[in-house]
């Protein structure tokens, strides 16, 4: 009589779960706090924001270990097979080169429909006051729940011909971000609705970069055009913020997480800057956390812009412990890319 075929072959033992999916929550838990203080003002300039960044990629990438490696291995080994999956027809015109890349075909896909269900959100939307203001100058008109309601704002930023130049730059399949600043906004800026614009310049209106991801990438879509006078993003390409930076001993210990217009013009020279002043459907990629940036200054008229995150699956910094993760929608039958980015 012939043995059971499970005497036959082999049975492999169940993984053992990793330290990280066994301890991590509880440890996430243990960070929140610090985690929270980390993102001040004080604490960036009390211990530098290249040493936060560093400690918090350190904990996200033992804690997401797993993820982030499958993330790159589909990057190195399979990334013909997912863009043409999702739908790719040809490789995409744009490059990020010196930190950002700017597109003004009106060519990549869904940006008519994108456009069009945008400025229907900003006719209803503007000038008022929600929940998600980020600052009185920088108001978010967008809502979690838009993304079913609006599907052209997730075909359109996972698109193959947006997500290849971002992938190429970054070297790994991104994720669209989930906590903050959030992976979608739809921002208004409208110095009306600003009871101190007529005061200093403050918070994101400073030169400054971002440290939630390094690298990586915003796309950034006027959704209107936007005039010199709407408060535009402003930039430093990557090798003039490099310069700015070893000149300012930017990220070190006692420097501040935000820069003065003097500070800064002491190192480089205002005709430098980049200016995202541009019709309605252009499109700016650029990566934030290496380009220095300021934006609404003086925004009348007011400029109204749709802000897409991508990071890495490890981030800069500790908020995956302190906020609650954002959800966006997928449907089953979903590309394997389309999923991998909004999962």
């Amino acid at each position: 009589m012939s043995a059971p075929v499970s005497l036959l072959v082999p049975v492999k033992p169940p993984a053992r779960p990793t330290l990280a999916k066994r301890f991590g929550r509880s440890v996430d838990k243990w960070l929140q706090r610090p985690g929270r203080y980390f993102i001040t003002d004080e604490a960036m300039k009390r211990f530098g924001t290249h040493a936060i960044m560093g400690a918090a990629r350190r904990y996200n990438g033992w804690r997401y270990a797993e993820r982030a490696e499958r993330h790159a291995e589909a990057y190195r080994t399979k990334l013909a097979s997912l863009l043409r999956e999702n739908g790719a027809t040809g490789p995409s015109h744009i490059e990020i080169k010196d930190g950002y890349a700017l597109d003004t075909s009106l060519s990549l896909p869904h940006l008519d429909a994108l456009l069009e269900q945008a400025d229907a959100l900003v006719e209803e939307r503007s000038g008022r006051t929600f929940s998600g203001v980020q600052q009185p100058f920088l108001r978010n008109l967008w809502f979690n729940e838009d993304a079913e309601k609006v599907p052209a704002v997730l075909d359109f930023i996972t698109s193959s011909a947006v997500l290849e130049p971002v992938m190429r730059y970054l070297g790994t399949v991104p994720v669209l971000a989930k906590t903050r600043p959030g992976g979608i906004r739809l921002m208004e800026s409208n110095a009306a609705l600003d009871p101190g614009a007529n005061g200093p310049f403050r918070e994101s209106q400073l030169y400054h970069l971002d440290i939630h991801g390094t690298p990586l990438v915003y796309v950034l879509v006027a959704v209107r055009d936007i005039a010199p006078e709407s408060g535009p993003w402003t930039f430093l390409p990557d090798s003039v913020s490099e310069r700015a930076c070893r000149a300012m001993n930017y990220g070190k210990r006692g420097m501040s997480y935000r820069v003065s217009d003097e500070e800064m013009y002491r190192h480089i020279s205002p005709d430098e800057r980049v200016v995202f002043s541009c019709p309605r459907g252009s499109v700016l990629f650029i990566d934030s956390s290496r380009c220095f940036h300021y934006g609404s200054r003086n925004a009348i008229p007011p400029r109204f812009q749709l802000m897409y995150a991508y990071t890495n699956v490890c981030r800069s910094d500790l908020s995956m412990t302190f906020l609650k993760n954002m959800s966006y929608p997928f449907a089953t039958d979903a590309s394997r890319l389309r999923k991998m980015v909004l999962k």
